[in-house]
């Protein structure tokens, strides 16, 4: 991005760059005043200031105007258009000067007036050539933000396209399963069958509606996994037995959607189903120091079940990363005698009042 599309010529912007140069250019006529008067008094002063500003004033404009209607890019043009408003500003200024205070500025002609041009000259050039500078730098500050906040767009949409993509690999293949399954119970058992189709509707409309928000009631996602876990539990039989531990203060809060499920989803996956006597799943939710804690833990394989995390989990890291930087977290931890218990920790308050209905 350059200067100029960083910084667009408006009021604004002239009247700071008119405010900054006579902030300099009073400081600038205190100085020469002390160094170069044996007295002061406040009529040298005003001389001095008159003189400063007119030919601070008198560079600033042309310059702020140049560099916004010529726009030179390469940096030999700008220091050939600096150095040429530089000099016009200075001469104008003091020949404006001149005119001003023509009975004390003659007195002072042979000598001051030159110094004073001089010094113009070279103090005009150098600020100038710092503000430029300066402009630049702020453009390039602005520019690299302005690229930090394209990527952190263009991720978090590449965040939802997986999720979207995790989503479409998790309800067919969940759904197939379900399904082969309703259909043989029909067969035998048509009321456990009719029980398990009532449950797979209900998750199957539950799940297409949360899919399509940005955030959902952690409620909600709770009622949905107990809803999954019904339809797993007829699949297995006494093999899985659940435990859901839900403080009522956290039921409101918003969470990101597809956090809770694809680490159920492993859990059952990696830890109990390949376990001949299955296990236990127990979920709790909790809030502590604005913090919402959740925690999935399984009786099931244990530790070979993180080597199995699967692009589901793989995701959610993604997506708190984005979402929450290093304030949130997915961790795993062994349990005892055996098992793995998912950890997810989301700082809620911030999260819950962006995408409060």
């Amino acid at each position: 991005m350059s200067i100029y599309e960083y910084r667009k010529l408006t009021l604004g912007h002239v009247l700071k760059d008119i405010l900054l140069t006579s902030i300099c250019s009073i400081l600038i006529a205190v100085v020469f005043m002390l160094v170069t008067s044996v007295e002061v008094t406040l009529e040298i002063y005003l001389r001095y200031f008159l003189i400063a500003q007119c030919i601070g004033l008198s560079i600033c404009i042309p310059c702020t105007f140049a560099f916004h209607i010529l726009k030179p890019a390469k940096a030999a043009s700008q220091l050939i258009l600096l150095t040429v408003c530089v000099l016009f500003g200075a001469l104008f200024g003091s020949y404006l000067a001149g005119r001003l205070i023509h009975h004390q500025f003659a007195a002072y002609q042979g000598q001051i007036p030159l110094q004073m041009l001089l010094v113009a000259i070279i103090l005009g050039f150098v600020i100038s050539f710092g503000f430029v500078i300066y402009e630049k730098y702020l453009a390039f500050k602005f520019s690299a933000s302005e690229e930090k906040f394209k990527r952190t767009v263009l991720e978090k949409e590449k965040l939802n396209a997986d999720l979207k993509l995790l989503q479409a690999q998790v309800e067919p293949h969940f759904l197939f399963n379900t399904l082969s399954n309703i259909l043989s119970l029909l067969e035998h058992e048509p009321e456990t069958g009719k029980k398990m189709l009532e449950n797979l509707t209900q998750y199957l409309r539950t799940s297409l509606i949360q899919s399509r928000k940005p955030a959902n009631r952690l409620g909600d996602e709770i009622d949905m996994i107990q809803t999954y876990l019904d339809i797993y539990q007829i699949r297995m039989g006494k093999r899985l037995s659940y435990e859901i531990q839900v403080q009522e203060n956290v039921r409101d809060l918003e969470i990101p959607p597809m956090v809770l499920q694809p680490l159920v989803e492993n859990a059952i996956k990696h830890g109990l189903e390949p376990k001949i006597q299955g296990g236990k799943i127990t979920i709790r939710a909790g809030l502590e120091n604005n913090v919402l804690t959740l925690e999935i833990a399984d009786t099931g394989m244990g530790i070979t079940e993180k080597s199995d995390i699967g692009i589901g989990t793989g995701n959610i890291q993604k997506r708190l990363a984005s979402l929450f930087g290093d304030r949130a977290s997915l961790s795993f931890e062994d349990m005892t005698p055996a098992g793995l218990k998912a950890i997810v920790e989301i700082p809620c308050e911030k999260y819950h009042s962006h995408h409060s209905r």
